[in-house]
């Protein structure tokens, strides 16, 4: 047997025992979820646990994943590509489920949705569109995720600037690193991963340019591109208004130095903000978001991101798997996770929830930022295509291609993929 099977088999027979439940045998199936581990796998227990009372005939047992996307993703494609059973329901990030549901790994969830209907119209559209494959939803999202970008407002406020809200608006930060002493000006995910990819194609569409226009066609070697990755690569170089040490920074780097005082700005996701109010936060009270920076003539745009619930497509217990995805993505549950988690839910309604906009009073105001996010591009190949993007986005950053040369192979190495691997269903 392999090693995870027999680990997850391990786990079914002390399945009482990981749950508190009992050790008798359950009367029905037995359930295997997998998700995220740490305060996400605390959280989800205690939701799991409150499902096995609603539904005594049904028992779960949680399998935590790496925290790494790349590591639960490699994971997800081990179990399921050896057709394993073992693993009922997944939580996936938004990219991969195009992938997944080509591969014939995760099952459509139409006859589910037929026999009980949710409420889609209330979904995130950014959500909805990355769950659909061939005209059929392989995945319902569970939490949203959209680029945001965070400020000091009682710095910007003491010297009597404006927010920043264009690309322009970048200059503005070097007084207040003067003034206020801070090593940082503005920070960014720049390490070569997908969080780099999201910050590109945020200044890429917030400036009017795109990998993929409107009717498919590849248009990543653009001018208005060009423009805007040396914009980003000038902030460290020429401007000095990013660090260099931001090309090794990820999510929580960013959010570490901004927490502590360092830095005047930071694009990042909302699970910061409720990190960043915490009562040992250096910068509890002084900070606010804004949409992404844009230019003058484009609108900004959010890259958007989350996790969907999708059931394996070799699952002994399918209808039970659905039941338990019905379950999790009740308005209650939706909420009591975002309270605890900071993971933003998917239903439009919550929006305006009185609790939810206590604890994020960003909510409110900036919820057309996440109605209006934009999925990456949604087709098969996307990991494929992602790795082209951060490998040139990546070089053009640390000044091993210029911006131009970066734009040009990646467009010629994702035209000769497309070439090679028609997708089979989807569109970029």
């Amino acid at each position: 047997m392999k090693p995870f099977l027999f680990r997850l088999a391990l786990l079914l027979v002390l399945a009482g025992g990981l749950l508190g439940c009992t050790s008798q045998k359950p009367a029905g199936p037995v359930l295997v979820m997998a998700g995220g581990s740490g305060p996400e796998e605390v959280h989800i227990k205690e939701q799991l646990a409150a499902f096995q009372q609603t539904h005594p005939d049904i028992q779960v047992v949680y399998q935590s994943t790496p925290s790494s996307a790349s590591a639960r993703h490699t994971l997800f494609v081990t179990w399921l590509s050896s057709r394993s059973p073992e693993v009922d329901v997944l939580n996936l990030d938004v990219i991969w489920i195009p992938e997944f549901a080509a591969a014939g790994w995760i099952l459509p969830l139409d006859d589910f949705l037929a026999r009980e209907p949710l409420p889609l119209s209330d979904f995130v559209p950014a959500g909805l569109a990355c769950s659909r494959y061939r005209n059929n939803i392989f995945a319902l999202p569970w939490y949203v995720d959209a680029g945001l970008l965070y400020y000091r407002r009682d710095l910007y406020t003491a010297l009597g600037l404006d927010p920043p809200r264009t690309f322009a608006d970048l200059d503005k930060i070097k007084p207040l690193q003067k003034n206020f002493g801070l090593p940082y000006g503005f920070l960014f995910q720049g390490q070569s991963y997908e969080g780099l990819v999201c910050v590109v194609l945020e200044f890429l569409w917030g400036n009017g340019g795109a990998v993929f226009d409107n009717q498919g066609r590849l248009v990543l070697d653009s001018p208005r591109n060009r423009e805007a990755l040396t914009l980003l690569v000038d902030l460290i170089y020429r401007e000095h208004v990013s660090p260099l040490a931001v090309t090794t920074f990820l999510e929580e780097d960013c959010r570490y130095a901004f927490q502590a005082g360092y830095a005047a700005a930071m694009r990042n996701w909302p699970y910061a903000y409720a990190l960043m109010e915490e009562p040992d936060s250096q910068v509890k009270g002084k900070f606010a978001v804004l949409p992404p920076l844009h230019s003058r003539k484009a609108r900004p745009v959010a890259v958007f991101g989350g996790g969907a619930l999708a059931l394996n497509a070799f699952s002994r217990h399918p209808d039970a798997a659905a039941k338990l995805v019905r379950f999790l993505l009740q308005p209650d549950n939706l909420r009591d996770r975002a309270l605890a988690l900071g993971m933003l839910p998917p239903l439009k309604s919550l929006y305006t929830d009185p609790a939810l906009t206590a604890k994020f009073p960003y909510l409110s105001r900036l919820k057309e930022v996440f109605f209006t996010a934009r999925p990456r591009p949604i087709t098969p190949l996307y990991s494929f295509i992602s790795d082209i993007l951060r490998l040139h986005f990546s070089r053009a950053l640390t000044r091993q291609e210029t911006p131009e040369q970066a734009l040009r192979r990646g467009q010629a190495e994702i035209a000769a993929l497309l070439a090679r691997y028609e997708p089979p269903g989807g569109s970029p």
